[in-house]
């Protein structure tokens, strides 16, 4: 018996990193898997590769940026799924930016992407599985939301305000049995984070240098997130609300 059986998960950025290894393991645990993503020719070949595995997965391509999408996504996983008892906010996007040139556009794209797509979803969401009985809610935040880097000002508060957002929704909610935690990864070997180096004047530096910051000698993997989010997701920690996990390899307790 797998730890989701006959759960439906709803999961943002699937496409790539942390979001298609969390689609993969949910989906080999049981759950049916309703995946989110802009990018619609690698959603597309997830899905057919996890249906040819005899999995449960319904790709939906959409950009969770767009002031409408929470309404289509909550509306198109009830049509497909009957439900929704899993909603993982993973989608985000990151910008390496000096903070005087940071501009509108894009700081309205990242908040966009990382925080109101969050706050919409959990919006729609949320009526949903009051009438279900109960649910789980997992936003992913970030170390970034804990701890500070330059050129990130922008990143940083998206990620702040998804924390500060998540214990507030908690508290609102625990009493409806929706548990609502944060997910904070560290630096993940995913393509966001390698586009953070390269962005860099010499991303064989960077990388290096991102390396040596975190006490276990290494980046993170996709798959280790995925495998947090699958205790969130599942029944056993009952008594996690409002909660912020941090993955990091140890990077911010140095």
């Amino acid at each position: 018996m797998g730890r989701l059986n006959q759960k439906v998960a709803l999961i943002t950025g699937v496409s790539s990193g942390i979001g298609a290894a969390a689609a993969k393991l949910f989906a080999a645990e049981g759950a049916a898997v309703f995946g989110v993503d802009c990018h619609t020719e690698a959603g597309e070949a997830l899905e057919e590769e996890l249906r040819q595995l005899g999995l449960s997965f319904h790709f939906f391509a959409c950009d969770v940026a767009n002031s409408s999408a929470a309404r289509d996504i909550v509306s198109n996983c009830g049509q497909t799924y009957g439900r929704v008892d899993i909603l993982y906010n993973n989608a985000g996007i990151s910008t390496v930016e000096a903070f005087t040139s940071v501009s509108q556009s894009s700081l309205e794209r990242i908040m966009a992407v990382n925080f109101m797509a969050t706050f919409y979803l959990c919006q729609q969401v949320i009526p949903v599985m009051k009438q279900q009985g109960g649910g789980v809610i997992i936003n992913t935040a970030s170390e970034l939301a804990f701890v500070a880097q330059p050129l990130f000002t922008a990143y940083c508060a998206s990620k702040g305000a998804v924390l500060a957002f998540t214990r507030s929704l908690a508290l609102e909610y625990a009493a409806d049995n929706i548990r609502i935690n944060a997910l904070c990864p560290g630096p993940i070997d995913t393509p966001m984070l390698n586009a953070e180096f390269n962005a860099d004047s010499d991303p064989v530096k960077a990388r290096t240098e991102s390396i040596a910051t975190i006490p276990i000698g290494r980046l993170g993997r996709p798959e280790e997130i995925a495998q947090v989010a699958l205790f969130l997701a599942s029944d056993a920690p009952q008594l996690m609300h409002g909660a912020s996990l941090l993955v990091d390899g140890g990077k911010t307790i140095v």
